[in-house]
């Protein structure tokens, strides 16, 4: 049976989801639907006429209970629409909420709807390393073997790192897939609209103070995966550096306590802003001359931070504050780009931002070299051309 469209399903289908949807539409007889609940993606619309986006139930972060009622609302939307979906239709799922997966397998037995699974995050696994589920309950030991019924039922099972896929693939068969692997679909930015954009130019640099200075940039999630207490130390030790600023922007279960930190010490060297409009990511992530991913030890191999990519891109030298082998270092080294610091050692990440700052054509160099690997490894045309011809079914 030949597949001449993909419904995409992803609760929050950020900017990356949706350009590797616009690609894969174009790439599709009879293009895509995406069903999501991100805010700038159903307010900006497609860039092709092929991909059709459909409003759905957002997801809620605000507490425990919302997050699993929004789960649950949005789970029920696509069951609805996986059940409506014509014959020549394939499935794209990711792997939050978690119940996609059981309810793309259980369609596939009712009506033989192939799906493909995209692993962002590794549940129960993410669960476990940081002390919510134990490895041996009932749940962690059904969620396993749930995992695995359903990944071995669906034409592939991709994920964002070599490390990653390595992980995902002891935990159930690949062979049992057409594609007879985990496949691997990195994150990319698109390098055409993210790129180094020099302050002077820059109109969010004299808007967000970061004029005249070296800035130390977080941009995404500051959730619990993320060791964002040794980078708030790293500013207030680096607080008498005037020509060092840092700037954090984005949400989460930590945004608060930076502000709350910055308030408490009075770090005039610190801003924490929310999420900008996607209009301004451009110059948000170009503002970065040294940018800072994270990873707190337990979070190895279990998640890769998709805005490295768009640090690579706007041409920032990289520190990635990760332990033990992991996407972040293995991406950073592969492309000598970046420096790996410990986690909870705020003391060696300011002497390594000391060193960068105080060594400039070192710290232009790592910045060359980022923009390459973007160019030539993490770009969207490369991924995303990756992942579609790799796709085992029949268009």
């Amino acid at each position: 049976m030949k597949i001449t469209k993909f419904l995409l399903l992803n609760q929050m289908a950020g900017p990356l989801f949706r350009e590797l949807a616009e690609d894969l539409a174009d790439a599709m007889p009879e293009g895509c639907i995406l069903k999501t609940g991100h805010p700038d993606t159903l307010r900006l619309g497609s860039q092709t006429i092929k991909l059709k986006i459909d409003s759905a139930p957002a997801y809620n972060r605000k507490n425990k209970i919302t997050r699993v009622l929004s789960w649950l609302h949005y789970a029920v939307i696509s069951l609805w629409s996986m059940l409506r979906a014509d014959k020549n239709t394939a499935l794209l799922i990711v792997s939050n909420p978690p119940l996609l997966g059981p309810l793309a397998w259980l369609v596939n037995c009712i009506r033989n709807t192939p799906y493909v699974v995209l692993v962002y995050d590794m549940h129960p696994d993410t669960m476990v390393s940081f002390g919510v589920l134990s490895e041996d309950s009932i749940i962690t030991r059904l969620w396993r073997k749930i995992n695995r019924t359903v990944w071995e039922k669906a034409a592939a099972v991709y994920t964002i790192g070599p490390v990653m896929a390595e992980k995902l693939a002891s935990q159930f068969d690949p062979l049992c897939t057409p594609l007879g692997k985990v496949g691997i679909v990195p994150p990319w930015a698109d390098t055409q609209r993210i790129k180094p954009v020099s302050k002077l130019v820059n109109p969010l640099a004299e808007e967000f103070g970061q004029a005249g200075v070296i800035t130390v940039l977080y941009s995404g999630n500051m959730g619990i995966s993320h060791d964002i207490d040794s980078m708030l130390e790293a500013v207030r030790l680096l607080r008498s550096r005037q020509d060092i600023k840092f700037l954090f922007i984005g949400e989460g279960a930590k945004w608060q306590d930076a502000c709350d930190f910055r308030d408490k010490h009075r770090l005039n060297n610190l801003d924490v802003l929310p999420f900008q409009p996607e209009e301004k990511l451009p110059y948000t992530m170009a503002l970065g001359d040294i940018a800072l991913v994270a990873l707190d030890k337990g979070a190895e191999g279990l998640m890769v931070p998709s805005k490295m990519y768009y640090y690579l891109a706007a041409g920032s030298a990289v520190l990635g504050i990760c332990h033990g082998r992991n996407d972040v270092s293995e991406t950073l080294n592969k492309a000598d780009c970046g420096i790996t610091v410990t986690p909870g050692m705020p003391n060696e990440l300011v002497r390594t931002i000391s060193l960068l700052v105080d060594d400039p054509e070192k710290l232009c160099l790592l910045r060359k070299k980022a923009r390459r690997a973007a160019v030539n490894s993490y770009s969207r045309a490369v991924c995303t051309y990756l992942f579609i011809n790799s796709l085992p079914l029949e268009r």
